[in-house]
């Protein structure tokens, strides 16, 4: 069972349970234990080094065919190839700077299939089965049956490596294997003690300032939609700066990120009403219109025509009973377009 990977708010009632999620509770409210605060730079070049030591002396043991990996110690004289050696899986790594930490974080992973199905991001949720260990290879967590968890809500190390897989397929075929995905994202992430608990000790079977090492498996993830607005998180970023993070998007300026903002372009319109459909109620399917369009329209729906995504403002020629500029085709489709929620001189009625 994922006797510690479990949801923050769960920590108040069941002090024996930890999980990779970050310990966001307020110290009246958290289980967990601490030990006084080392400089991160400092920390972390430890760490480093102790991840480096142990991709140089272990070797994959196996990966079977379900995507399970073991890890095991070179011998002395063995020839077996070091984790950052072999070729069968080739070491990777990102960088990932961190300013209140003052790091610049070097996290390590290997792919073992990147996934056939959707990304996810960072402010998504995800279906996954996972095995935690320490680079003692001692185990300190495992579920084999998926979970579902909000990645915002997991150590840091998590939301920054689960964007580069891809989920599975949908498999309702019976058979012995308990998850129900086939071709699912598979990887292993080695994590600095500052992209996981680092201080904190949220059970005897993780000392503070452990890096640790999650092999995991991405089965299926849901997209989020933090304020209700209509606008999926993943979208709530600036299209201009690539990977930005949600948190770090304000397009109007008015200290509210974008994805917790209920009218992104304070124009005093709510962003839910600026993306409403026409004649449409919001109650029904395709009440509003998505942030892109679908490549096709479905000829079921007369009233609705799918392949329209959030327009801009229209740029048609005026209609002269309203004064109002009418649509044209580009204002739902064109990539360029700023999308009128964020533009806070397109407000409603429009035409």
């Amino acid at each position: 069972m994922n006797k510690y990977l479990k949801l923050a708010l769960f920590f108040a009632f069941a002090p024996t349970i930890i999980g990779l999620t970050m310990i966001s509770c307020s110290k009246n409210e958290s289980t967990d234990y601490s030990v006084e605060l080392r400089e991160y730079p400092v920390q972390y070049s430890a760490d480093l080094d102790s991840i480096d030591k142990y991709l140089n002396t272990h070797y994959i043991e196996s990966v079977d065919a379900d995507l399970n990996i073991k890890f095991a110690k070179i011998p002395t004289g063995g020839t077996q190839l070091s984790i950052r050696n072999q070729q069968n899986y080739p070491l990777q790594f990102i960088n990932v700077q961190n300013n209140t930490h003052g790091v610049n974080y070097k996290i390590y992973y290997l792919k073992l299939r990147e996934g056939t199905n959707e990304s996810t991001t960072s402010a998504d949720s995800v279906y996954v089965s996972y095995r935690g260990i320490l680079l003692k290879n001692t185990q300190f967590d495992y579920t084999e049956t998926p979970v579902w968890f909000q990645l915002e809500n997991l150590v840091p190390g998590w939301g920054e490596i689960l964007p580069m897989f891809k989920t599975g397929t949908f498999d309702s075929t019976p058979g012995p294997n308990p998850t129900t995905f086939s071709n699912f994202g598979a990887g292993v992430m080695f994590l600095p003690s500052g992209m996981a608990y680092y201080n904190q000790m949220p059970s005897s079977l993780i000392p503070p300032y452990s890096p640790l090492i999650f092999s995991f498996k991405l089965m299926s993830q849901k997209s989020r939609d933090h304020d209700r607005d209509g606008v999926l998180t993943k979208y709530e970023v600036n299209p201009a700066i690539l990977n930005q993070k949600p948190k770090d998007y304000d397009s109007d300026g008015d200290g509210v990120a974008n994805y917790l903002d209920i009218d992104d372009d304070n124009d005093r319109y709510l962003t839910k009403i600026e993306i409403k459909r026409p004649n449409i109620s919001p109650n029904v399917t395709n009440g509003y219109y998505p942030f892109n369009g679908a490549a096709v329209d479905n000829p079921l729906t007369s009233n609705i025509d799918e392949r329209q995504g959030i327009p801009r403002k229209y740029t048609g020629p005026n209609n002269p009973s309203t004064n109002l500029p009418t649509a044209l085709p580009l204002d739902f489709t064109d990539p360029s377009r700023l999308r009128r929620h964020l533009d806070p001189t397109c407000y409603p009625p429009f035409e």
